[in-house]
């Protein structure tokens, strides 16, 4: 099983999913520490991350592909930015965001 950082909750392929939330951030980064691999291309959100999760987040823009048991901690936005806005940290952090667990069961 490999555990995958995103930054929205998306599908990466066909499958049947489950998305558990909200995610402690304890219980975030206690499963991060374990090992991970970042697929957050944001830096404000690496940044963010690295923060709140107590471990170095790497910007890493790649296209995740998980397989059925893996899963991902999903930092997700509970607001809509408006179109073409980018994010620097300050302004990330007045957002309200949750985290999520997302797991490809098959």
């Amino acid at each position: 099983m490999t555990l995958y950082l995103l930054n929205s909750p998306i599908l990466t392929d066909y499958g049947l999913w489950r998305l558990r939330g909200p995610l402690s951030i304890d219980e975030a980064g206690k499963r991060a520490a374990v090992g991970f691999v970042s697929a957050i291309g944001h830096a404000a959100s690496a940044q963010l991350l690295s923060e709140i999760l107590g471990v170095d987040v790497p910007v890493a823009r790649i296209r995740a592909r998980l397989a059925p048991g893996d899963e991902a901690i999903v930092l997700r936005l509970r607001d809509r930015l408006p179109a073409g806005a980018v994010l620097d940290e300050a302004t990330l952090r007045t957002l309200p965001f949750d985290l999520s667990l997302l797991t490809r069961l098959e």
